[in-house]
């Protein structure tokens, strides 16, 4: 099979999949599943380009300029909320947005970051509204102010 077929059935079957189960899987902290994922995007990398199964895989995903899933997950978190604080409305449920500025009379380096949900017990901290949050909090201000999505995902890539 050549190349671009591999890369498209890749895209259009296996990434979609891997997408919904990061997502699903990957706030539950459970390792040993995020971690099999991972091997299967890794095995995936080193048959598109057609490299044997004992090579590099990190030079695999570098030469598809493909980031690792907890890095992708990380980039959807932090999207999900860009759209959420610059008003895209595409999110069907509330999320209580308020900034650590809105709160506090004073000034902090926190003031942009954002006020997590509280939780009362750890699973509370496994939602993903909670961890898109910490993900968000983690980000620079630069990567924070972006104008536009696409400039906050070249950003994103050019900081890993």
């Amino acid at each position: 099979m050549p190349y671009n077929a591999r890369l498209l059935y890749y895209k259009s079957l296996v990434l979609p999949i891997l997408n919904y189960a990061d997502m699903v899987w990957g706030d539950k902290d459970n390792a040993v599943l995020m971690n099999n994922l991972q091997v299967l995007q890794n095995k995936a990398a080193k048959l598109i380009l057609d490299q044997r199964l004992y090579s590099s895989t990190t030079d695999a995903l570098n030469q598809l300029g493909w980031l690792n899933l907890k890095q992708h997950r990380h980039l959807h978190c932090c999207l999900y909320i860009y759209k959420s604080v610059n008003g895209f409305g595409i999110t069907s449920h509330k999320l209580e947005l308020s900034r650590i500025s809105d709160v506090l009379e004073y000034s902090t380096r926190r003031k942009d970051h954002l006020r997590l949900p509280s939780v009362k017990r750890n699973w509370g901290k496994q939602r993903t509204c909670y961890r898109a949050f910490k993900d968000w909090n983690a980000l620079d201000s630069d990567l924070k102010n972006s104008d536009t999505k696409c400039q906050l995902r070249r950003k994103f890539f050019k900081s890993f």
